[in-house]
């Protein structure tokens, strides 16, 4: 199956919804057999009422086919973080919210859950740890290896590996950004529609 350039469809699913909301806010209208130009090549319009339902189906369609490829085709950083942060232990249980810890806000230090007495199979964890949180202003998510002791049920003690993992505040901030410019093609879509549908509610009102 061909998949779509999504940066490419991004970029589409965004100027649609700008021409709309556009459209909208700015009270375009035009005449039949009106002329406009578009870096500088000139276009008669001999059919205008055409012009905002095209715009309408591009929009629909560039909102239903970024979702598609971008949240359920392919991992949106939000679920890569998600599944990092289920991956991690905290010790400070008032920023967890039910088995959850909190993807914005909290603290900035963690623990694998997974620990083992094979050190490579945790340095193998640090070494393949997603770049999931964004660096921000010098700071970035960091992992050091660390071991400690424990018991097993006879009673022997035993040397276990885990891995720490520090993800500064500013990281997880800018993670909530990333969060809605990557989705922002459908809420501005889903905002310049509901805006446009309104207005032509609104001059029906009034008719």
């Amino acid at each position: 199956m061909l998949e779509p350039d999504l940066e490419k469809l991004r970029r589409f699913s965004l100027t649609v919804a700008l021409l709309i909301l556009t459209y909208s806010v700015a009270g375009i209208s035009l005449e039949p057999n009106s002329g406009i130009s578009i870096i500088g090549l000139a276009f008669k319009v001999s059919q205008p009422d055409w012009l905002p339902i095209g715009l309408i189906v591009a929009s629909i369609y560039g909102t239903i086919s970024f979702y598609y490829y971008g949240f359920l085709l392919k991992k949106s950083p939000y679920r890569v973080r998600r599944g990092v942060l289920d991956g991690l232990y905290c010790f400070e249980r008032p920023y967890i919210t039910g088995k959850k810890i909190r993807m914005y806000f909290g603290p900035t230090d963690f623990e694998t859950r997974l620990s083992a007495e094979d050190p490579s199979k945790i340095q193998q964890y640090v070494d393949s740890f997603p770049d999931a949180f964004p660096k921000f202003a010098g700071a970035s998510p960091s992992l050091q290896l660390q071991q400690e002791q424990a018991q097993t049920t006879q009673g022997k003690s035993v040397t276990t590996y885990s891995a720490k993992v520090i993800i500064p505040i500013r990281c997880r901030l800018l993670a909530a950004f990333q969060d809605f410019d990557y989705s922002l093609p459908i809420w501005l879509n889903l905002g310049s529609l509901a805006i446009f549908f309104l207005q032509a509610w609104m001059r029906g009102g009034h008719t």
